[in-house]
């Protein structure tokens, strides 16, 4: 939707993200969440009292209202409302959009919104204890443990269950090799993608260019964790790029076949040629927390709040969930036909890179649609020149308000940059586009 009044989005700020059961691995969602939460009113000065409410994305919560959680933690006022998004990897941008909402319907004025995630928290857990007698409380179940768990009892692991949610779609590594078969994307091609998301973040980190709106976090191991934990331990990558095409396959390996592949998912393939998805040309599991102030151009200047940019429209859109990744054209072709834009009007492109082929593939097909030359735009670095999920990390419900980030620092180190169109995919199908513009 193209909106009637600008939406005013103020210090975007973020944790460093994590590789999982590393730095942060000790710390839930929600304390990842309320680091973000305290650094923004430090940030701002704003006072607790300004704030109408906070909206927190979180794409597989485990606190009742993590939202609300972080509002009583923080200290703010107990009438105001708080709310968890959980909308997959789109969590904190639709986290973003619901305040938005709330500001237009008038019932409020400015809000806190947070994306935050935890793979490292996600528990393990065991599946229908409850309805067998033998195991339905916790001291039956440690007494069963490890090797007498009654038939259909089984343990799971939420991380791996949350990335297919088993009833209508696979797994989002299975979605991306998909995408890569029926769009023809070659290995070489999702590896360069790669291999230029490590290397321009890396080069970004090393130059200081994230320093401001990155917050320092004591880690496990005692240290601050100042930058993104995956981008500096791929350093070896980018000093040498032959390592990309030596990384494993997710399917062609001693233990997954591309030939089972073919077979087993045969009834979305349209195409095959052979396997691209390997570790290095997909994002990391990861742990961290987003966070920006979202609120009217009036309200931040009677607060004196600094605008880094605005809000003007946004669209969530769906495909099939065992094509994720190309949601991404679909949310941002709705989204420019919405607010009367052609692809050409863009001045940069923040693309969410769960793996490379899911941005490669929407971006063939938002090429096919318009004709536009991603490939130029890319190796121009007008399509995520900071680098992306891949290099970076992804925690699922902060991602969101990290492409925000993005968009901003696209406009504070290249003056031509006035509109950023960001996207991401999300499990299920869902996918989100959002117009940021130079404030």
């Amino acid at each position: 939707m193209k909106l009637n009044q600008k939406i005013a989005l103020c210090s975007p700020r973020r944790t460093p993200f994590a590789q999982v059961a590393k730095s942060l691995g000790s710390y839930s969602a929600v304390h990842l969440g309320l680091i973000v939460a305290k650094d923004l009113l430090e940030k701002t000065k704003l006072k607790k009292e300004n704030v109408d409410g906070v909206i927190v994305g979180e794409g597989f919560p485990f606190a009742p209202n993590s939202a609300r959680v972080i509002s009583s933690l923080l200290g703010l006022p107990v009438e105001i409302p708080a709310l968890t998004v959980s909308q997959n990897c789109v969590s904190a941008m639709d986290a973003v959009a619901e305040a938005t909402r709330r500001i237009l319907l008038g019932e409020g004025k400015l809000f806190m919104v947070i994306g935050e995630e935890s793979q490292s928290a996600m528990p393990f857990v065991i599946k229908n204890a409850r309805i067998n007698k033998k195991a339905g409380n916790v001291e039956k179940l440690k007494a069963l443990l490890p090797n007498d768990l009654p038939e259909g009892v089984e343990i799971r692991d939420t991380l791996e269950d949350g990335l297919g949610d088993g009833e209508t779609s696979y797994g989002m590594h299975v979605t991306a090799e998909i995408v890569a078969q029926n769009y023809g994307i070659s290995r070489e091609t999702s590896d360069k993608i790669g291999y230029e998301s490590f290397k321009r973040a890396y080069d970004a980190t090393t130059e200081g260019k994230y320093k401001k709106y990155l917050i320092p976090v004591k880690g496990d191991d005692g240290e601050m964790l100042v930058d993104d934990e995956a981008v500096l331990l791929r350093k070896g990558i980018v000093e040498n790029p032959g390592r990309m095409a030596k990384a494993m396959l997710l399917f062609e390996n001693p233990v997954l076949k591309f030939a089972d592949f073919k077979v087993k998912y045969k009834d979305f393939l349209t195409k095959t040629n052979i396997p691209t998805v390997s570790i290095f040309n997909a994002c990391p599991r990861s742990d961290g927390a987003s966070g920006v102030i979202v609120t009217t151009p009036e309200r931040a200047k009677e607060l004196g709040l600094h605008i880094d940019a605005y809000l003007t429209g946004w669209k969530m859109k769906g495909v099939h969930p065992n094509l994720m990744g190309i949601g991404q054209a679909a949310a941002s072709l709705g989204l420019l036909e919405e607010m009367g834009m052609k692809i050409a009007d863009l001045d940069q492109i923040e693309i969410h890179e769960a793996f490379a082929a899911t941005a490669i593939g929407a971006l063939e097909e938002i090429k096919k649609q318009t004709g536009f030359d991603w490939e130029k735009k890319f190796d121009e670095k007008r399509i995520n020149t900071f680098g992306g999920s891949i290099a970076i990390g992804h925690p699922f419900g902060a991602t969101g308000i990290r492409l925000i980030a993005n968009a901003v620092m696209d406009m504070e180190h290249n003056k031509d940059v006035n509109k950023v169109l960001i996207t991401a995919c999300a499990h299920g199908g869902i996918a989100g586009a959002m117009m940021i513009e130079r404030a």
